[in-house]
């Protein structure tokens, strides 16, 4: 039994797409049957510009604190609610809800959550644009570690030099990483 989780950014059902994975390899998947399905659209477009004002702040879904690359947001989300809660507790205490007072909150959002986001938005903007041949090249050129690293928007500097080594990941997705 697997959990299989799909992220697709074309129109359609995603099923359909692991329906017809699943047809094109018929060895691996001769018996294979989905026997549940759910879904949820989920904001991979990066974190909103401004997710404070006067006496409002976001978190989570939405203010875009999600991963791009890979569609997590439960921790970037849960991290966001404590500083955020923390934050509107001190301000109401204080009795000042402005938006200077809560500016704390995007402020030690930032590290790590915020530029972990903006990374892995970079890029999921650059592996977008390969075509399959090339995320084949990328794959094979890649550990495990360096696949999370890049997806979750860590270390994208040392997965940069590696793929810097390889002629057209180095000027496709490389490039685009610093």
């Amino acid at each position: 039994m697997a959990n299989v989780g799909l992220g697709v950014r074309w129109r359609g059902p995603a099923i359909e797409y692991l329906k017809a994975f699943v047809k094109r390899h018929p060895d691996l998947f001769q018996k294979a049957e989905v026997t549940e399905v759910g879904g949820a659209a989920v904001p991979v477009g990066g974190m909103l510009k401004s997710f404070v004002a006067d006496q409002l702040m976001l978190c989570g879904d939405a203010a875009g604190q999600v991963i791009p690359l890979t569609g997590g947001g439960i921790h970037s989300s849960i991290a966001a609610g404590k500083i955020g809660g923390e934050v509107a507790g001190k301000a109401v205490l204080s009795g000042d809800v402005s938006l200077r007072a809560l500016l704390e909150y995007p402020a030690r959002y930032e590290n790590p959550w915020g530029s972990r986001i903006r990374r892995s938005l970079k890029a999921l903007r650059a592996i977008e644009k390969l075509k399959d041949e090339e995320l084949n090249m990328l794959a094979d050129a890649l550990s495990g570690e360096d696949v999370v690293d890049l997806a979750n928007g860590w270390d994208l500097l040392r997965v940069a030099t590696k793929l810097m080594r390889h002629p057209v990941l180095a000027l496709k997705v490389a490039k685009a990483l610093f």
